[in-house]
C-alpha cells in the first residue's frame, strides 16, 4: 500500500541531498554541534574587538551549543577561522579596503572569514550584522534576541558584507533602546552616551537659583524686566560662566564627543538692546544665540558643539555663519505628519528653514518627532512615513538624527516604530516593506497578517478624512475621522482576529493584547467628551440626571494595570503618570451630574472659540458632561475678552441655582476671570442684571490644574434668555515666569441652571 508519506519520501530525500550539496562548498563554523572554527583576536584586543568576539562566540553556542574558541593565533585543530579587527587586517590585509566612522566590512576568503570595521564600534556592527543577516537571529525589542536552533552553522564560502552608515548620529528614542543589548544590535545611539550635556541647557550651566537674585542682568530682559526664562546672550560675564562650567564638565568627561549650548524651552529670549541690536542684523533671536555658541566654541577648538534651532531660533541668521565645530540641531516641531515632510504643507516652514540652513553649514542635525506627545498609547498612523522622512533628511545633508518617540515608556506601536526606524537610519535605502513583513512575522506570529491589516486600515482612514496628525492631539479631537466609531471597529475586528490567530501562545497573545491597549485607551479618552451617548461613560436617567456606567471605575484601574505591566509610566509628556491618569478619572466622575433646565440648549458665543480645541462645539457648555484638568477635553478657549454666551432657553424657567467651571492651568496660559454677570430676559432685547461675581485674582501658580467652580444662588427671577458675560484680564499677572509674547487664555466648560 502505498501512502501519501512513502509517496514523498523520495522527494524529501532529493530534497535533503540538493540542500546538503549546497552546503557542501560553505565556510562551516559548527557541524552537528561540533565546533570546526575559530575565533582569532589580535594579541592586544581593544575593547570593542573584544566584545565582537565574546558576542559571536555567544550567539553561536544558543545556536548550535557548540562553544567556537577564541585565541590570540589561528588553532592548528581548526581548519576555519574567524578573525576579528586588527587580526583580520593582518592577516589579510590584501582584502582590508578603509572604512569610513562605525562602517565594518565581512569577507570570506579561502575558507576562513575576515570581519573588522572603522571607528568607534563598527566591528561590532559588524559582528552583529553576521548574527542577523547570516546566523538567522533577530532582535526585535527590549527582551533577549530570539534564535532558530541548529545543528550546523555556515556562511557562503564568496560571502562579502559591506557597510558605511548614513548618519554620524542615530537614535530613535522609544523603550527598546533602553536595552544595551538593542543599541548595539541596530546600530543605535543615545544622547546621554555622545553628550556631555545635552538639550535645553542654559539653565545647568547658568542655574536662576543660584544667580538671578543677584545677577538680573545675567537673565533675559523680557517685557521690560529681567526674568529666568534665557539666557542674556551678549552679557560677557554670562559667557565666562558658560566657559568656565564647560572647562570642569569637559575635564571630567574627556569621551564625551558632543557638548550642548541651547535655549530653555519656551521662549522669553532677552531683548535687552546689545540682544536686540545684533537680532536686528541678524533678522531675529537666532543671531544671538549662534554668536554666543561661536564665542564659547572658539575656547574649546578640539570639541564639537550643538545648539538647537527650534521655536524662536529655528530661522537661521542673516550674516554668521555657525563655527566648524559647531552642529546645529534643527526641530520639525510645527510641521504636521499626515503627509512625509517632503510634501506636507505644514511642513513649508521646516523645509524652507533647512534651505537656509544648509546654506550656512554642512553641520546639520535634526530633532524629528514621531510621537504624540499629549496622548503616547493614541494610534498616530505615521508608520509609511518613516522611509520619506528619513531620506529627505538625508538628501538634504543631515548628518544625524534624532527621531524622539515616547522615551522609555509604552507608546502606540513603539516596538514597531523603534524596530522601523533604526532600519532605516542606518541603511536609508533599506526595502522598509521586507523589513515590516520580517517584523510582523517574528513579533506577532500568526497574528501579524493582521496586524498588518489594522496598519493598513489606520493609514486609509488617516488619508480618506484627509486628517491632520498633530504631536499635541488626542482622541476626542479625531472622533469624526481616522478614530470615528465606524473606523475604530474595523481596528478592533482585526486586532481580536490576530489574538485568535495566536491562541495558545502566550508571548504573542501578551504583544498583540499591548497593542489593543490603544484602542482601549481612545475608548475611554472618547468617553470623557461623549457623556451620556452610547459611547460615554454615562448613562441617562428619567429627569435628565447623569450616572456613571456600573463597573466603569474599575474599568479605568484595569486598564491602568495592563499599561504598567506592558511598560507604561506615562500616557503624556507633562504629569501624565497612571496615578495620575486614575485621579482624573476620580475627579470626573466625582463631580455633579444634576440634571440642568439648558441641558441641549445651544449657546450664542460673542467670538469664536480657538479652534484647535473644538470638544463639542458650543454645545461643550450644556451637554452634561463636566470638564477634567486637561484643557484639551470638554473645554472651550477664548483668548479675548469680554466673552458673552447667549442661551436662548425660549420657554420660561425661575431656576434657584446656576454654576460655570473655569479651569486655571498656566502652564497652558490658561487663567482665571475677573467677573462674571448672569442677566435675564423674557424677549431675548432687553435684559435685566440676576447676579454678579468679582473672582478674586490668584497670586501663584498652582502644583497641577484645577477646576474652579463659580456658583449663583437665583432669586427665583423667571427668564427665557439667558446671558453671561465673562470679562477676564488682557495681561499675564507680574507672579507668572513663563514668556510674556502671549496672552491670557480662559477656558469655560459647563454652564447649568436648577
Amino acid at each position: 500500500m502505498i501512502t501519501s508519506r512513502t509517496l514523498f519520501a523520495p522527494l524529501f530525500l532529493s530534497i535533503g541531498l540538493l540542500i546538503q550539496a549546497c552546503h557542501a562548498g560553505n565556510l562551516q563554523l559548527v557541524i552537528g554541534g561540533k565546533p570546526t572554527a575559530d575565533i582569532v583576536l589580535p594579541t592586544a584586543p581593544t575593547r570593542v574587538e573584544k566584545t565582537s568576539a565574546l558576542v559571536l562566540q555567544d550567539f553561536v553556542k544558543r545556536i548550535t551549543g557548540a562553544t567556537l574558541p577564541v585565541l590570540s593565533a589561528p588553532g592548528s585543530s581548526f581548519s576555519h577561522h574567524l578573525f576579528i579587527g586588527d587580526a583580520a587586517v593582518r592577516a589579510n590585509p590584501e582584502k582590508v579596503k578603509a572604512l569610513k566612522a562605525e562602517g565594518y566590512e565581512i569577507v570570506a576568503h579561502q575558507g576562513s572569514l575576515y570581519l573588522y570595521g572603522g571607528s568607534g564600534k563598527g566591528i561590532l556592527y559588524g559582528a552583529y550584522e553576521l548574527i542577523e543577516q547570516q546566523f538567522g537571529a533577530r532582535k526585535y525589542d527590549q527582551l533577549p534576541a530570539t534564535v532558530t536552533k541548529k545543528a550546523d552553522l555556515d556562511v557562503p564560502p564568496d560571502l562579502h558584507m559591506r557597510y558605511e552608515p548614513a548618519f554620524v548620529y542615530r537614535e530613535s528614542f522609544y523603550p527598546p533602546s533602553a536595552d544595551k543589548e538593542y543599541l548595539d544590535w541596530h546600530h543605535l545611539q543615545r544622547f546621554q552616551d555622545l553628550w556631555g550635556v545635552w538639550g535645553h541647557t542654559f539653565f545647568r550651566m547658568v542655574p536662576p537659583e543660584r544667580y538671578f537674585k543677584d545677577h538680573p542682568e545675567y537673565f533675559a530682559l523680557n517685557n521690560g524686566r529681567r526674568q529666568a526664562t534665557q539666557l542674556c546672550l551678549s552679557n560677557p560675564d554670562v559667557q565666562a560662566l558658560v566657559i568656565k562650567y564647560l572647562k570642569r564638565e569637559i575635564a571630567g568627561h574627556p569621551d564625551a564627543l558632543y557638548w550642548s549650548i541651547a535655549q530653555m524651552d519656551g521662549g522669553g529670549y532677552c531683548t535687552c538692546g546689545r540682544c536686540a541690536k545684533v537680532d536686528a542684523e541678524e533678522g531675529g533671536p537666532q543671531g544671538s544665540i549662534v554668536r554666543f555658541v561661536n564665542g564659547v566654541a572658539a575656547h574649546f577648538p578640539d570639541q564639537f558643539f550643538t545648539t538647537l534651532a527650534y521655536g524662536y531660533s529655528a530661522e537661521a541668521p542673516k550674516l554668521t555663519t555657525p563655527a566648524k565645530n559647531v552642529y546645529v540641531m534643527l526641530s520639525t516641531i510645527d510641521a504636521t505628519r499626515q503627509q512625509p515632510l517632503a510634501s506636507d504643507p505644514r511642513a513649508a516652514a521646516f523645509r524652507r528653514q533647512l534651505t537656509q540652513w544648509s546654506k550656512l553649514t554642512s553641520n546639520l542635525f535634526v530633532w524629528d518627532y514621531t510621537t504624540q506627545f499629549t496622548a503616547y498609547l493614541c494610534p498616530f498612523p505615521i508608520y509609511d512615513h518613516y522611509q520619506a522622512n528619513i531620506q529627505y533628511f538625508l538628501n538634504h545633508g543631515i548628518k544625524g538624527v534624532f527621531e524622539q518617540g515616547s522615551g522609555e515608556t509604552l507608546s502606540d506601536m513603539s516596538a514597531y516604530a523603534s524596530y522601523m526606524q533604526a532600519k532605516l537610519l542606518w541603511d536609508p535605502s533599506v526595502t522598509a516593506k521586507n523589513v515590516e513583513a520580517d517584523f510582523l512575522q517574528g513579533y506577532y506570529g500568526a497574528g501579524g497578517v493582521k496586524v498588518k491589516q489594522y496598519i493598513d486600515q489606520l493609514i486609509a482612514a488617516r488619508d480618506e478624512t484627509e486628517t491632520p496628525l498633530d504631536i499635541y492631539s488626542n482622541p476626542v479631537a479625531h472622533r469624526n475621522d481616522y478614530l470615528s466609531a465606524e473606523m475604530m471597529r474595523q481596528y478592533k475586528t482585526s486586532l481580536a482576529g490576530a489574538l485568535e490567530a495566536v491562541k495558545g501562545t502566550p508571548l504573542f497573545t501578551q504583544r498583540i493584547n499591548t497593542l489593543r491597549l490603544g484602542l482601549e485607551y481612545v475608548d475611554l479618552e472618547q468617553a470623557r467628551a461623549y457623556g451620556v451617548h452610547e459611547a460615554g461613560y454615562l448613562t441617562r436617567l428619567p429627569d435628565d440626571t447623569g450616572q456613571v456606567k456600573p463597573g466603569w471605575m474599575e474599568r479605568v484601574q484595569r486598564f491602568v494595570d495592563d499599561v504598567q505591566k506592558a511598560g507604561g509610566t506615562e500616557f503624556s509628556e507633562t504629569g501624565g503618570t497612571p496615578q495620575n491618569y486614575i485621579q482624573s478619572w476620580t475627579d470626573l466622575l466625582r463631580q455633579p451630574h444634576h440634571a440642568s433646565l439648558i441641558m441641549g440648549v445651544i449657546p450664542v458665543l460673542s467670538h469664536p472659540f480657538i479652534p484647535d480645541y473644538p470638544a463639542n462645539r458650543a454645545m461643550t457648555l450644556t451637554d452634561g458632561v463636566p470638564g477634567g484638568r486637561d484643557y484639551s477635553y470638554n473645554w472651550l478657549l477664548f483668548e479675548k475678552g469680554p466673552l458673552v454666551i447667549t442661551f436662548p432657553v425660549k420657554h420660561t424657567i425661575t431656576p434657584a441655582k446656576a454654576g460655570i467651571n473655569f479651569l486655571f492651568d498656566p502652564a497652558h496660559y490658561i487663567f482665571l476671570p475677573d467677573e462674571v454677570r448672569l442677566e435675564g430676559s423674557a424677549d431675548g432685547e432687553k435684559y435685566t442684571l440676576i447676579a454678579e461675581r468679582q473672582l478674586k485674582a490668584a497670586v501663584n501658580e498652582p502644583i497641577r490644574p484645577e477646576i474652579h467652580p463659580v456658583d449663583f444662588m437665583l432669586k427665583g427671577q423667571p427668564f427665557s434668555y439667558l446671558r453671561v458675560t465673562i470679562r477676564f484680564p488682557d495681561r499675564l499677572p507680574d507672579w507668572f515666569k513663563g514668556t510674556r509674547q502671549r496672552k491670557p487664555l480662559i477656558a469655560v466648560d459647563e454652564v447649568s441652571v436648577e
